[in-house]
């Protein structure tokens, strides 16, 4: 299973019914996420705490939430789609998570959906084929 920028709700969701045990889960959140901060990280690897099949999290640079999606990005034309970084009028070019003090350079909507189709590729060539040559992107290498 891949998570891809994910999001939950800790006011109506019971997080401790959620338990993988026996399958690799791999979750991929930008740095520059406005929907969900570090603790959709921790939610996953919390479920997979007892899983003998491994735990991958990612946190991909200037990423945001909604460039994963064609139809979110402002390219789209949807009507709700928008970039979802926080962002400072004296830092162009740069995001960082609403509230947050690091910033760095934010990617584009093609360069964040390039990059998030490698780690997933790596990610389903390594599970369940046994590609042990992307263990590297798997792990963070």
């Amino acid at each position: 299973m891949l998570a891809l920028a994910p999001a939950y709700n800790v006011m109506t969701e019971d997080m401790t019914a959620y338990e993988i045990t026996d399958t690799p889960l791999a979750a991929i959140r930008g740095t520059c996420d406005g929907q969900v901060g570090r603790e959709a990280l921790s939610f996953a690897a919390d479920a997979t705490a007892g899983s003998s099949a491994g735990f991958h999290s990612f946190e991909m640079r200037g990423a945001n939430h909604d460039y994963f999606n064609t139809h979110w990005s402002p390219e789209s034309g949807e009507v709700a789609a928008r970039d979802d970084a926080g962002h400072d009028a004296g830092r162009p070019g740069q995001c960082t998570e609403p509230g947050g003090s690091t910033f760095e350079t934010q990617l584009s909507e093609a360069a964040q959906r390039r990059a998030g189709a490698v780690y997933i590729a790596a990610f389903f060539r390594r599970y369940p084929t046994g590609g042990e040559r992307f263990e590297a992107v798997t792990t963070g290498g």
